[in-house]
């Protein structure tokens, strides 16, 4: 794929673009499709090397994304997801989607993840600080010496739960010198296996047999969920005391909201019970004060994509608005507090928190306004279509193949395979169609010349401006 993704190199809007990110500066590209829009992000990481964070609107659009982009540049990008915030009561909550995103909050902020796809919304919403997750987390070495007794305690800090039997993520099982637990970061639990306080040997373990399955040199233990109640500055205790103080200032009021108040005071009893807290993201600002996103994660010298920035304004007041009405009736029903609302950050802010990045909006028209706080310096204009699917039709494929050598245009044709290749080249003989096979592609066809290449793509493109089109064998046959 390196050889079209060097297709861009041609282009003057690309260089320009490419100049820019080097500066740190933003830009908005008008005038490019869905699939285009990931063949510019991957040249644009190919060239540069700086890591990519791509913004899409939702879950289907991130999806689609990271499979071009995994056909653009040959491995699959990291996807990001939100999740839903607990507010209420529950005998028992999923972490799945919490866990996923702090092994990847996690990376993140290592420097692990070069190519990040997410949605507006998994950005946009409040989470643990980074500063906040580093403390919390545990770095197992073999060889290394630990106070088994310590270490306990800062698992049931971060939320772990202690067991008879290690089976399910954030559990964690102590037998004498032998301690197994299951952290997030893994996806299968950890034994670990102390000699007085040396960590003399660990391993992955099958939780169904119990039996090891990988010995290891390094383990790293997070937190099980996003909001740990432990996790506040002075501890449990601390939220308690945060708790009684609100619970103090409702009473005084002239009418008292006695929802909220025994909601408040059930928590407390919960907390000084030892009870686990679900519901613990209703006070996420207690527990971490400081205002936090998956943006403050993202590298200083990331690439930062706003894919279809219209949509992503429409999307983000949208769901701002549907999250307020369900704040009032959490609000009206006693569930939250008023002055504990803040769990999302605008868009406007968001793309504020990048302002030293360097940002690139795409969009098909530059219709929608843009973020005050991270303005673009330059709006380029660019034609890269998108080139629909012949539906198996081999016949209305080779009128726009002669079309395009008739204009002059170099055309590559992206196959499974060197034999589906020759099959095409054969096909395309019998319609007067001359195709040479390139496998593999070490250079991009001439003008009014077609290619069979190896590769494959979601769509097909075309560049009037660059005269080149490109196809993909499953547009043309069934």
């Amino acid at each position: 794929m390196n050889v079209l993704l060097s297709l861009l190199h041609s282009s003057p809007e690309y260089e320009s673009l490419r100049a820019m990110l080097d500066a740190g500066q933003t830009a908005a590209v008008s005038g490019v499709s869905q699939i285009a829009r990931a063949h510019w992000i991957a040249a644009l990481r190919e060239d540069t090397s700086r890591p990519v964070v791509a913004v899409c609107q939702d879950e289907m659009a991130a999806s689609r994304l990271a499979a071009e982009l995994t056909a653009f540049l040959g491995q699959p990008p990291v996807t990001l997801p939100s999740r839903e915030l607990t507010f209420l009561d529950a005998a028992g909550v999923s972490r799945e989607w919490e866990q996923r995103r702090l092994r990847i909050l996690y990376d993140l902020s290592a420097g692990r993840i070069p190519v990040l796809v997410t949605t507006l919304e998994a950005l946009q919403l409040r989470t643990i600080p980074k500063s906040t997750l580093y403390a919390a987390s545990i770095r197992l070495t073999a060889g290394g010496s630990y106070d088994l007794d310590k270490l306990t305690e800062q698992l049931t800090a971060a939320g772990y739960t202690r067991a008879s039997l290690v089976e399910g993520a954030g559990q964690f099982a102590l037998r004498g010198g032998i301690l197994d637990v299951f952290s997030p970061a893994h996806d299968q639990p950890v034994r670990a296996e102390f000699f007085g306080d040396e960590l003399d040997a660990m391993g992955f373990f099958d939780p169904l047999t119990q039996r090891r399955t990988e010995n290891l040199d390094e383990a790293v233990l997070l937190p099980v969920a996003e909001t740990v109640p432990f996790l506040h500055p002075d501890g449990a205790e601390g939220l308690c005391k945060d708790l009684s103080t609100l619970v103090a200032r409702q009473k005084r009021r002239k009418t008292p909201n006695t929802a909220l108040i025994s909601t408040l005071e059930g928590d407390i009893d919960k907390l000084q019970g030892g009870v686990p807290l679900t519901a613990a993201d209703r006070y996420m600002a207690l527990i971490y004060p400081e205002f936090s996103t998956a943006a403050d994660y993202v590298s200083r010298d990331a690439a930062v994509f706003f894919c279809d920035h219209g949509n992503l304004r429409r999307a983000s007041k949208a769901r701002m608005e549907d999250f307020g009405l369900s704040l009032d009736s959490y609000l009206q029903s006693g569930t939250l507090a008023g002055e504990l609302c803040e769990f999302y950050c605008t868009y406007d802010e968001l793309a504020g928190r990048f302002r030293e990045n360097g940002a690139i909006y795409f969009d098909s028209f530059l219709s929608a306004q843009f973020p005050e706080e991270l303005p673009p310096k330059r709006i380029l204009s660019v034609t890269a279509k998108q080139l629909p699917g012949y539906g198996g039709s081999l016949e209305t494929a080779v009128q726009d193949l002669k079309h395009y050598v008739k204009n002059g245009f170099g055309c590559l044709v992206l196959c499974g395979g060197k034999r589906r290749g020759e099959i095409l080249k054969g096909m395309l003989a019998e319609q007067s169609v001359d195709a040479l096979l390139a496998f593999p592609a070490t250079r991009l066809p001439q003008a009014g010349q077609i290619l069979l290449a190896d590769g494959s793509l979601p769509a097909g493109m075309e560049y009037p401006e660059l005269k080149y089109a490109i196809l993909t064998e499953g547009q043309l046959m069934t």
